[in-house]
């Protein structure tokens, strides 16, 4: 019996021996038959104690993982691990990859708890490797330190963890416009479905350049789940607002600097109504609400759906305003986006009692609707068609007053997005555009009026040819005394357009009905117009007013504002309608006008040149003839200067006649002059040196010159007189409020004169009533006159008062004689019998009234 328990013992202590020599190869085989999945590369172990191994290297490697632990302490109560090293490979996964299952882990309910120093996780899914220790306090419940804090816990149906945000590890996942984040992630699965909650705050920015950054705070709670083998879960973030502050976006706060102050907040909130669900497909957010601080704007997201097979979204948005500056604004859109297929859609109303906008444009009580559509291939070109009315009670912008105000628009284009990007391809195509613009009343600086229609039509084509047509109607205008009703102009632009320029032409007609001053008006004028816009718009106007024509050229190139307005020679009775009015009496019998002006508009700065060549006038029984002025000078900012020229007529009856009239031409402090006026008359001739052709009061001296007293007493048409001699002299002349008078003038002989009476009616009169006077109008019959004088004095009204006095030598008599002689007489009354006897007048006068 003895005997046999010692061979017994030997035996066991034998196969212990040969157990621990044999162990490394013993468990490796062991390892292979329980591990199928992988294998045991290495493993170095040794028992320590009755009831402790110390396992100093293990290897374990399979397709998905290699495993490499050290410094093993293992007993009845735990597992220290100094060292384990995990690295993850990447593999492609499997098509075939069995259905996620509930879990059941095989947890035995005695084991010794784990504790790791060292837990080094290495994978291509890492941007690092992860050190990480982790800690068993209870069976199943694991504390993770090191670059990840967490807490794990571990049952046969569940696996929870509590992940803290502000951990190391996170951190290296967080892309740059993340200043902070922290707060608690909160997991749990069963092995299909996994569920989350976090407590969340978060600290972020956007930067869109170096001017503009958005700032982005959240603080809240984020919760969700997913299902691992539908691949969909839900997202509830309705307890998580982001707060966005655009104060530090240069761009914003530009905008903001357009508006009233407070109009547009720089505080935004954006906030998700429910609980957004996404699957392995697609994505969907019932509602997200964008508000600003003041609660006077929002943007509502519906029913947004992203699809990330097809790249494909859809969804209705939603915009609101209202305040004090904007009024009302409401939009209404929905969208469908897919790579080759988009189409926009919706309407927008708008209503404010006065906005003011960009380029000082003020609308008031402003009411606009409309409709648009924008369809077609994001990648290519899309349509685009807006229907669109607008309407006010006042629209000011400039200069500019229109009330009563309506404007429809009509659109249909498309727009070439692979054009946008090249230099000389126009982006857009405009297939039709239709615009109707009205106003009951309307205001530019000092013209004015009622009832203003401008309507246009235009088509761009996809190669630049431009076509549009316009029509303006205006019922009336008035302009300071200037007035004008029923006004129509067309006008047609066709031409070429690149992104670069516009090359076109222009053809237009304007009727105007009435134009008129409080002196002058026209009926039924015309002006056609036509031109070009390439670098600088040039247009050229010729109007026919009645039979009078002109042109007007007209230059706009930047700055420039250049006009040339040309009259052509033509009859200088053309003007003959307006000079009616002007004047009823004044008619014009013959000659040719031309002129031609230019300048600057911008600068009102002009040269101008006329020339009237044998104009004939006649006024009343007045008649001018043969009369030549050409005229050059500038107007600059308001100042006339003449530069100077020489007015010549050939003749002027007007009772006495007047030839070889001439005077030099000027201009003053923008007055007219008149300088060394000439003319002959009596066959001698008449002067003044210098007078002013203005309503002003003034003086100047008028000189005779050797006029010859036969034709003065033949002028007379005193019939018995014979008065013979030449005589000259100076005739002061003062002109106050209009009114022409001579005072203090004096006339006296410059040679012998003869005076002879015979069968003179005046004095056959007198004699017959006044007995003895016949002997002393005897001495005057033939009387030979030494000198002669006379005071001359003219009152506004026509009456010429003369003080004669006549010292001379009776021949027969052979006896001296002293006469003093004074006569009153209207010579506006015997100018005008004088002119009603003048044949030529007479003829002339006949052949204008035919």
């Amino acid at each position: 019996m003895r005997r046999n328990f010692i061979f017994a013992a030997m035996a066991l202590l034998f196969v212990v021996f040969i157990t621990f020599v044999f162990r490394v190869p013993l468990s490796l085989a062991v390892a292979k038959y329980y591990l199928p999945q992988g294998q045991l590369t290495c493993l170095d172990w040794s028992l320590s104690g009755l009831i402790e191994v110390t396992v100093d290297e293990v290897c374990f490697e399979s397709d998905d993982i290699l495993v490499l632990g050290k410094d093993i302490a293992i007993s009845t109560e735990r597992l220290d691990a100094d060292l384990l090293s995990i690295t993850h490979k990447r593999r492609q996964k499997d098509a075939q990859e069995s259905a996620m299952q509930t879990l059941n882990l095989p947890l035995p309910e005695r084991r010794p708890l784990v504790n790791v120093v060292h837990l080094d996780i290495n994978s291509p899914l890492l941007k690092r490797p992860l050190q990480l220790s982790v800690k068993e306090t209870q069976l199943n419940r694991f504390e993770v330190a090191g670059e990840l804090l967490a807490g794990i816990e571990i049952s046969p149906q569940r696996v929870k963890a509590q992940f803290e945000l502000h951990s190391a590890a996170i951190a290296h996942y967080l892309p740059e416009q993340v200043n902070q984040l922290a707060g608690t992630f909160n997991l749990s699965t069963d092995g299909v479905m996994v569920k989350y909650e976090t407590e969340v705050e978060l600290s972020a920015h956007y930067q869109k350049d170096k001017q503009c950054q958005v700032d982005v705070v959240s603080k809240g709670q984020l919760s969700g789940s997913w299902h691992l083998n539908d691949t969909q879960g839900g997202i509830d973030a309705s307890r998580l607002p982001l707060q966005l502050d655009a104060s530090r976006c240069a761009d914003f706060i530009n905008a903001q600097s357009h508006v009233p102050n407070g109009t547009f907040s720089s505080q935004w909130v954006a906030a998700f109504d429910s609980n957004l669900e996404i699957s392995q497909a697609e994505v969907l957010i019932p509602q997200l609400t964008l508000s600003d601080s003041n609660s006077d704007s929002e943007v509502q997201v519906h029913a947004f759906t992203f699809n990330y097979n097809n790249l494909a979204a859809k969804g209705r948005l939603d915009v609101n305003h209202h305040s004090e500056v904007f009024g009302l604004v409401a939009l209404q859109s929905s969208f469908l986006y897919e790579p080759l297929s988009t189409h926009i859609s919706g309407d927008w109303i708008v209503s404010n009692a006065f906005l003011v906008i960009p380029s000082n444009l003020k609308l008031t009580d402003l009411v606009s609707q409309g409709a648009f559509t924008l369809a077609g291939d994001p990648s290519q070109a899309l349509n685009l068609e807006v229907n669109a009315q607008f309407t006010a009670s006042e629209v000011n912008v400039q200069d500019i007053q229109l009330d009563n105000t309506e404007l429809n628009i009509d659109s249909a284009s498309v727009i070439h997005l692979t054009r946008l990007s090249m230099q000389h391809a126009l982006p857009i195509q405009i297939n039709e555009i239709n615009t109707q613009l009205s106003a009951q009343k309307y205001k530019l600086q000092t013209l004015s009026g009622k009832h203003v229609l401008l309507q246009t039509h235009a088509e761009l084509s996809e190669s630049g040819d431009l076509l549009a047509n316009t029509e303006l109607d205006i019922g009336s205008f008035k302009m300071r005394e200037i007035r004008g009703k029923d006004i129509n102009q067309t006008s047609i632009i066709s031409g070429k357009v690149t992104s670069q320029k516009i090359n076109a032409s222009i053809d237009g007609e304007m009727h105007l009905g009435l134009i008129a001053n409080p002196n002058l008006s026209f009926r039924d004028a015309v002006l056609t117009t036509s031109g070009s816009i390439q670098d600088a718009v040039k247009l050229k106007h010729i109007a026919h007013l009645e039979d009078f024509e002109f042109s007007i050229d007209h230059i706009l190139d930047g700055e420039l504002n250049q006009v040339l307005l040309n009259v052509p020679e033509q009859s200088f009775m053309t003007l003959q309608p307006f000079v009616s009015q002007l004047a009823p009496q004044l008619q014009l019998s013959e000659g040719f006008i031309s002129a031609e002006v230019a300048g600057d508009l911008a600068t009102q700065s002009y040269q101008f040149k006329a020339d009237l060549k044998g104009g004939g006038v006649l006024y009343d029984s007045h008649y001018l003839h043969g009369i030549n002025l050409p005229v050059m000078g500038k107007f600059n900012n308001g100042q006339l200067a003449l530069s100077e020229t020489v007015l010549d007529i050939e003749e002027v009856r007007s009772g006495a006649v007047l030839t070889d009239v001439s005077a030099k031409l000027s201009s003053m402090n923008n007055t007219l002059i008149l300088s060394d006026a000439r003319a002959t008359i009596f066959d001698g001739e008449i002067t003044a040196q210098k007078f002013n052709l203005s309503k002003g009061d003034q003086r100047f001296l008028i000189e005779a010159h050797n006029w010859d007293l036969a034709l003065i007493s033949e002028a007379g048409k005193n019939a018995g007189v014979e008065l013979r001699g030449r005589v000259s002299g100076k005739l002061p002349v003062s002109i106050e409020q209009s009114a022409f008078e001579i005072t203090n003038g004096k006339l006296t002989n410059i040679d012998v004169g003869f005076l002879s009476i015979e069968n003179n009616e005046s004095v056959e009169a007198l004699k017959s009533h006044q007995a003895g006077i016949d002997t002393a109008f005897s001495l005057l019959e033939n009387l030979e006159i030494e000198k002669l004088s006379s005071d001359v004095a003219l009152s506004p009204d026509g009456w010429l008062d003369l003080a004669v006095e006549i010292v001379g030598v009776n021949e027969q008599a052979q006896q001296p004689i002293n006469f003093n002689y004074t006569h009153s007489e209207n010579i506006f009354q015997l100018f005008r019998a004088l002119r009603l006897s003048d044949e030529i007048t007479n003829e002339v006068e006949k052949a204008l009234n035919k």
